[in-house]
């Protein structure tokens, strides 16, 4: 999905203080998390939702949905109906934004590959706004200036923390669906106690111009994440994953893996010893300084810790695949 739509609130007279605040929005859903697991699937999309305004700067508020659902008469509609429901209720209770309205459209069914007609996937689409205290402390996804440095929220010494362990997963992710045409296993469940960690930080960073971008890693996994943030900002990046060739079974896994409560950032150096203070402060053990912003001329290099190459894609090549991907697919069809 593309980033949060940013804008004065109108009529937006400057405060005292001559700040003006503003207003983020978004939409999100994967319903293949919700088809997996209606609850987890739910909760999922409330929080990446929360995740993708926090990623501008905003403190999300508020929640509208649309509820898109099959037969509520049979049993397997009626529980995914019933379940969705319970997993947003109880993720917009942990992240406090209340459901302002919404809408349903149930019995929505389409045909399969034989033209059968069977149920869509359950979709519940959440929309959120946030606030934004002040319009000039807002950032995108894009990589700002070569030098400037990367690093992961919501991964790391998780052995160490175990109350608030999580990892990647391939289930229901955008790499099955897409690479291999399988959509199984269970999505990714989000730690919420991690998940309100890692927006408040990433908020804070932004806030006080120490983050110069900030993007989730959701659909595709933290290698996605990179790669649209290396087209964003038309600059590469040199990345170091954590882990090394020993210790790993599936690079897949961690490249392509999804998960909740993971969002990239990039600091300038400068403000490189404080914006590490305040995440040892405030998300211990939790995130991992990972790489370095290139040039306009630099690749997207993935590099295990034993300096393994798991990745090396030009900044042409990426930005053919993002921006031809759907002429490409018209074109063939």
């Amino acid at each position: 999905l593309s980033p949060p739509l940013v804008g004065a609130v109108p009529p937006c007279p400057p405060s005292p203080g001559g700040v003006i605040p503003g207003v983020a929005a978004t939409v999100d859903c994967n319903s293949r998390y919700v088809y997996l697991d209606p609850y987890e699937g739910a909760k999922a999309v409330v929080a990446e939702a929360a995740r993708n305004l926090s990623c501008v700067g905003a403190e999300p508020i508020a929640v509208t949905d649309n509820l898109n659902f099959g037969s509520p008469e049979k049993p397997i509609g009626y529980w995914q109906l019933a379940s969705a429901c319970r997993g947003i209720a109880e993720a917009c209770r942990e992240l406090k934004t209340p459901v302002t309205g919404g809408n349903v459209s149930l019995y929505n069914e389409t045909i399969d590959s034989d033209g059968n007609p069977q149920p869509i996937y359950p979709t519940p689409v959440i929309g959120m706004v946030g606030l934004i205290p002040d319009l000039t402390k807002i950032c995108g996804q894009g990589w700002q200036k070569k030098g400037d440095l990367i690093y992961v929220l919501g991964i790391g010494e998780s052995s160490q923390n175990s109350e608030l362990k999580t990892s990647p997963t391939l289930g229901g992710s955008e790499y099955l669906a897409a690479i291999h045409g399988i959509v199984a296993g269970k999505p990714p469940t989000i730690n919420f106690e991690l998940e309100r960690k890692v927006q408040a930080v990433c908020r804070a960073g932004i806030r006080q111009s120490w983050v110069c971008s900030a993007h989730d890693c959701a659909e595709g996994g933290i290698a996605i994440a990179l790669a649209e943030s290396c087209i964003s900002g038309k600059l590469g990046a040199q990345i170091q994953i954590g882990f090394n060739s020993a210790n790993v079974g599936r690079w897949d896994e961690v490249l392509f893996g999804e998960m909740g409560n993971c969002i990239v950032v990039s600091v300038a150096p400068e403000n490189q010893g404080i914006w590490e203070s305040y995440l040892q402060e405030h998300l211990p053990k939790m995130w991992q300084k990972i790489g370095v912003v290139g040039g306009a001329d630099s690749p997207l290099r993935v590099v295990s810790a034993d300096n393994l190459g798991l990745i090396e894609v030009g900044m042409g090549d990426m930005g053919d695949r993002y921006w031809s991907a759907i002429e490409r697919r018209i074109a063939s069809v």
